[in-house]
């Protein structure tokens, strides 16, 4: 039957009312109803629904909307909802989760990501729902489009619905939905109250201002700063770190795992994993470094304060007129020695545990003797202390070698020499390995060393 009169109207007998249905097929009802005809227009209405063919939503009671009388509504479809892209970043999250900052020096001002981490999840479409029309038809909901991801450097796309960083840097997120993975960062001006503590996984982080009192700076990798390190602030590299101004203050501290050039230091604490190169001047620092230590440029000072290197030092001038106590140490790495020193500890605990193993052993190997035989309980004995006897005996193996490479290291110390390229003052002591001595006179240009326990000296040319 052709709906089509139905769409534009018909006319109920006697009333005045027009019955219609909705070209969607979503709604019917009847026009002009009023409360002379309503009665008249129901009972006409129930016919022209089965004429119709009607068959779902059908109203009971009827509902009056102004002068028009709904008789059938069809149910709509719903669209689905387009896919997205999801950050599942560890660091993004717990931003989002932080809410209201509680501590305002760290406000994770960069979303760092390890290497082989999920930054982010592509979230498929929904079907959506469908819909039946007043004819009983079921109505095709349109389903949610899929969003493309749009991988920028160093992601890469996993089972086409993860993305994953390929290597570990910063998570950048641009406005056109490109995601990206830094292995450089700068920071455009200072480390302050405005960026918080700054903490980097990446290659190079670069900082064109200061580090102020205060405010912790942690990389994996190089940190280059165009200012100063302040009082009271702290930084920790895993790489080389630049400085090219001051670093300052006694409870200022740098660590680097590289090697470490700065402007100058004053009253600061340092410890270097490779070689430290100062501009300037050193002044009461406490400075322990893994390599050698360079502070032979412009003034090219040392005053007050220790420098312990495992390597040589170059200075230009160590100490002053007014004989400020100064220790230049080389062919002596603290960290080794510590190292040193604890892996012996360690061994000795470890034999005397072996001791006891033996001892315990021998005590079973002699009741097997006596009783022709071993229950169940002393024989599971047994075997727990051989493999403990085993794990203890390979571990002691390890740290043998460990300390033979130490010992190697300590006969190279020996070959570290204190070079001063200009002048020394009293009051400087020069240590190398386990020997010392003190100046009490001026001296011009010279290089210490060590031989047959003795500090020995040469000018320099």
């Amino acid at each position: 039957m052709s709906l089509k009169k139905f769409y534009s109207g018909i006319k109920l007998e006697d009333t005045g009312c027009v019955f219609k249905i909705s070209k969607d097929h979503l709604l019917a009802w009847v026009e002009k109803v009023n409360k002379d005809n309503i009665v008249k227009v129901s009972g006409l209405t129930r016919d022209i629904i089965k004429e119709s063919g009607i068959s779902f939503g059908i109203l009971n009671p009827y509902q009056l909307s102004g002068d028009k009388l709904i008789v059938a509504k069809g149910i709509e479809s719903e669209p689905g909802l387009d896919g997205k892209i999801e950050i599942v970043a560890r660091s993004f999250i717990e931003k989002q989760e932080d809410g209201l900052i509680k501590d305002p020096k760290n406000l994770r001002t960069i979303h760092n990501v390890s290497k082989g981490e999920i930054i982010a999840r592509r979230i498929p479409p929904t079907p959506g729902k469908p819909g039946k029309d007043i004819f009983g038809n079921v109505i095709e909901p349109k389903p949610g489009e899929w969003v493309p991801f749009k991988p920028g450097n160093l992601v890469e796309i996993v089972n086409g619905d993860t993305l994953v960083a390929s290597r570990s840097g910063a998570l950048s997120l641009e406005d056109d939905g490109t995601i990206s993975v830094s292995t450089q960062w700068t920071i455009k001006g200072d480390v302050d109250i405005t960026t918080g503590h700054v903490e980097f996984y990446g290659e190079k982080l670069f900082i064109k201002g200061s580090v102020h009192g205060g405010f912790t700076v942690e990389a994996m990798g190089d940190v280059i700063i165009e200012g100063n390190i302040e009082d009271e602030a702290i930084v920790l590299a895993g790489g080389n770190v630049f400085v090219n101004g001051l670093i300052r203050s006694q409870n200022t501290m740098v660590k680097t795992g590289g090697s470490l050039e700065c402007g100058a230091l004053e009253y600061c604490r340092i410890f270097v994993g490779e070689d430290l190169m100062v501009r300037d001047y050193a002044l009461n620092g406490i400075c322990q470094v893994h390599g050698s230590a360079f502070i032979r440029d412009e003034k090219g000072l040392v005053a007050g304060g220790k420098v312990m290197v495992g390597g040589s030092i170059e200075v230009k001038t160590a100490g002053t007129s007014a004989n400020v106590p100064t220790v230049l140490s080389a062919g002596h790495d603290p960290l080794l020695l510590i190292h040193h020193e604890s892996l012996i500890k360690e061994q000795e605990g470890l034999a005397r545990k072996l001791a006891k193993i033996k001892e315990g052993l021998l005590k079973i190997q002699n009741i097997e003797k006596t009783e022709q035989g071993l229950d169940a309980r002393l024989d599971t004995i047994r075997k727990n202390l051989h493999a403990a006897a085993i794990e203890i005996a390979n571990q002691m193996d390890l740290n043998k070698e460990k300390i033979r490479k130490i010992e190697k290291d300590f006969g190279l110390m020996e070959k570290a020499t204190v070079s001063l390229l200009d002048s020394a003052f009293p009051n400087v002591e020069i240590r190398i390995c386990n020997a010392s001595i003190k100046l009490k006179r001026p001296v011009g240009k010279i290089m210490f060393f060590f031989k047959k326990g003795e500090v020995g000296a040469k000018t320099i040319n």
